[in-house]
């Protein structure tokens, strides 16, 4: 069986990592099974590196082909697997057609777009209760009307974090499209409008495409304050 659990919160994705292993041990397991070793756990942990390729993808799936060693199910745990290139995830999909009760796959993301559908449709979507970010607690349209410094300055910290960058685009693409809808009810001229809204979307493809998140929405704030 495969599973995805989709959020930002590193502990609620822990807890639901644990219930899966409870549910597949038929017993009660504690938070700190993660962290210590057992045969039948295995990790790609991708915290470290920028991205993770085939030759990991394998010695994961050799380690898998053995039955469990004490428990019910091995299981196997592949950590921000956004991380994964597209080669590596196409490595898994027959490994995941074939997968039983007892070997299990959970991956994390924060953001299942960054994964190939077909990862997707095979596998249970989790989502988890999501963290407050420390940093989006800001009003998109008042970033657009700040001078270029201040704006920058925001826009580096919001940059840092992946996801951060993706609400900031959402609130940014709703802001514009509620704009839209109330200027089409009054007749008035949409082009610009509209045109902004395709440069957040395409800002958003590059950021999914593992774009440098700084310059984009730099480059952004300037397409939409010109």
């Amino acid at each position: 069986m495969t599973y995805l659990i989709i959020g930002n919160n590193k502990e609620n994705i822990r807890e639901n990592i644990c219930e899966i292993i409870n549910q597949h041990w038929n017993k009660e397991v504690g938070k700190d099974i993660l962290d210590l070793p057992s045969p039948d756990i295995h990790f790609i942990n991708s915290s470290n590196i920028n991205s993770v390729g085939i030759k990991d993808v394998k010695e994961l799936q050799t380690k898998m082909i053995y039955s469990p060693y004490s428990e019910l199910a091995q299981i196997a745990i592949i950590f921000d697997a956004e991380k994964l290139t597209p080669e590596a995830q196409n490595s898994f999909l027959k490994t995941l057609e074939d997968s039983t009760n007892s070997s299990i796959y959970i991956f994390t993301t924060t953001n299942e777009k960054n994964l190939l559908p077909t990862i997707i449709s095979r596998s249970s979507k989790i989502y988890t209760k999501e963290k407050k970010s420390e940093i989006f607690d800001f009003e998109c349209h008042n970033i657009l009307q700040k001078p270029l410094v201040g704006a920058f300055s925001e826009i580096e910290s919001i940059a840092k974090d992946r996801v951060n960058t993706e609400k900031f685009l959402d609130e940014l693409q709703l802001f514009y499209q509620q704009n839209l809808e109330h200027l089409v009810e009054e007749g008035k001229h949409t082009k610009e409008i509209y045109d902004n809204i395709q440069q957040i979307v395409k800002t958003r493809k590059r950021v999914d495409a593992n774009g440098n998140r700084r310059l984009l929405l730099e480059n952004l704030y300037l397409v939409l304050t010109r």
